[in-house]
């Protein structure tokens, strides 16, 4: 079992969970959804420098552990979190230990439709994900989508969200 940890600006963070992927047989569960966790100012926009450290941060659906990303220091906001999780449709709920900080929101669920920065072998680019059918598609004319599944075996990272990604549930937004 492995876990990859990418770093990139913006204290964003992305770990692509391998536990789905059985090494010793090679085998890679097809279903599997991303989710996220967000923390940020909510009425502000761009960035801002902070120094706060969550202790013990989990996710959890019907109370059973999905990912431990154990302590964290988040450096500016917004600060999002990806990894992948099996397939499910409960209320995905974040645990952990924070000193109370006015005005900091905390979100986490399932990763909704829109236009993310993802990294590739070859550079970032920016993929559009339909949350509805599981594919990511590209910004070229005729690019094949892509599902989560093909997403990672390409060595692809989720970094954030677009930036006017638009619409009502856009997660830059909420």
């Amino acid at each position: 079992m492995t876990l990859q940890l990418i770093k990139k600006r913006c204290g964003c963070i992305f770990i692509a969970n391998l536990i789905l992927m059985r090494q010793q047989t090679g085998v890679v569960e097809a279903y599997m959804n991303f989710v996220y966790f967000k923390a940020e100012y909510p009425t502000y926009e761009g960035s801002h420098s902070v120094s706060l450290v969550l202790k013990e941060l989990t996710l959890r659906r019907d109370g059973e552990i999905i990912a431990d990303f154990g302590d964290l220091k988040i450096t500016s906001l917004p600060f999002y979190l990806f990894t992948t999780a099996a397939t499910g449709f409960r209320k995905i709920e974040y645990a952990m230990k924070a000193p109370p900080m006015r005005r900091i929101s905390y979100s986490c669920g399932y990763l909704p439709s829109g236009k993310y920065i993802v990294n590739t072998p070859a550079g970032e680019i920016q993929l559009a994900f339909n949350a509805l059918t599981g594919l990511w598609q590209g910004q070229q004319q005729g690019a094949k989508p892509i599902d989560n599944r093909n997403f990672i075996e390409l060595g692809y990272a989720l970094i954030r969200p677009a930036r006017g990604s638009g619409g009502k549930r856009s997660l830059w937004r909420r």
